[in-house]
């Protein structure tokens, strides 16, 4: 037995503001899972400026503890 889901249950609501808002949803789903997801990973380069700004405050800090 198939269980139908909840967003093609409501796609065939008689409530006509349900209807539009999930199938509305559905198309937004089918396109998002359509386009490739092009998240590109953080390197160690990218990070570098806040690493360095990082390292200067250790550096003052303890300077001015020591």
């Amino acid at each position: 037995m198939k269980r139908e889901s909840m967003i093609e249950k409501n796609m065939m609501s008689s409530n006509e503001f349900v209807k539009n808002l999930y199938t509305d949803l559905h198309g937004r789903i089918q396109d998002y899972e359509k386009e490739e997801s092009s998240v590109k990973k953080m390197t160690k380069v990218d990070a570098m400026p806040e690493i360095v700004t990082v390292g200067g405050f250790c550096v003052f800090l303890l300077t001015v503890i020591f």
